[in-house]
């Protein structure tokens, strides 16, 4: 199997095997504690309890965090129990501060961008449980791969943007191409949970043990949180 964290604990079997329902409350856990966290850094930016230099900062930070802990998650599958509540807490940092910002600019957009998130999560989830969508390695392979690349490209624009103050040319000034590279990556973010239930499905149908649902959990949070957040860049730049 492609992913690395189900590579690791697919093997780990017991007598008490994960479950679907034990995924999907520990995912519902995490949800909630994002939903906090992020409720309350957007109240904080919105009343200006920080400046917003200091907002910044604090949004970059939680990135580099949840960068570090979902690595660590991935090559420590055992830790993931104790990981998971951090890792929540430093996504909804992130995701308050965000929505803060795009609300300043455009308030509805952080509400259209949870309803999408929200519509799409479901969409994503009758086409795999149809199977109108069939998640094969050659699915999976391409999806990864364009993540990766993904990545790579939004790591270029944090770091000119933290270096030099600027952007990726045409990729990120609200342009058509800006506008076309945020379909195909809200695109490449909603196919990713179709991964995610493959996953599950997997580790279920192996017999995972039930201690690693918290690293599955994990995974769906930070699917959703891109998902989310790249329907929030999207529906800027259509707004703007």
């Amino acid at each position: 199997m492609a992913n690395p964290i189900v590579s690791r604990t697919e093997l780990v079997t017991s007598a008490t095997p994960m479950s679907v329902n034990g995924v999907v409350a520990k995912t519902a856990t995490l949800l909630g504690v994002t939903a906090v966290s992020a409720l309350g850094l957007f109240f904080v930016a919105l009343f200006g309890g920080m400046s917003p230099s200091a907002l910044t900062v604090l949004s970059v930070v939680s990135i580099f965090v949840t960068m570090g802990l979902g690595l660590l998650t991935a090559f420590k599958p055992h830790l993931a129990k104790a990981l998971a509540i951090p890792y929540a807490v430093f996504e909804g940092v992130f995701v308050g501060i965000f929505s803060a910002f795009m609300f300043y600019k455009f308030p509805s957009v952080p509400f259209m961008a949870l309803s999408a998130t929200f519509v799409t999560a479901c969409v994503m989830l009758a086409l795999y449980v149809t199977r109108v969508v069939k998640v094969t390695e050659k699915f999976r392979s391409i999806i990864i791969s364009a993540s990766i690349a993904i990545f790579v490209v939004y790591m270029i624009q944090l770091a000119m943007r933290l270096i030099f103050g600027s952007s990726i040319p045409m990729l990120f000034d609200g342009g058509m191409i800006a506008i076309g590279f945020s379909v195909f990556v809200t695109l490449i973010a909603s196919f990713t949970l179709l991964l995610d239930f493959d996953n599950i499905e997997k580790g279920v149908m192996y017999g995972v043990d039930r201690e690693f649902e918290w690293v599955y959990s994990i995974g769906v949070l930070a699917t959703l949180v891109w998902m989310y957040v790249e329907f929030m860049r999207l529906i800027g730049y259509l707004q703007d």
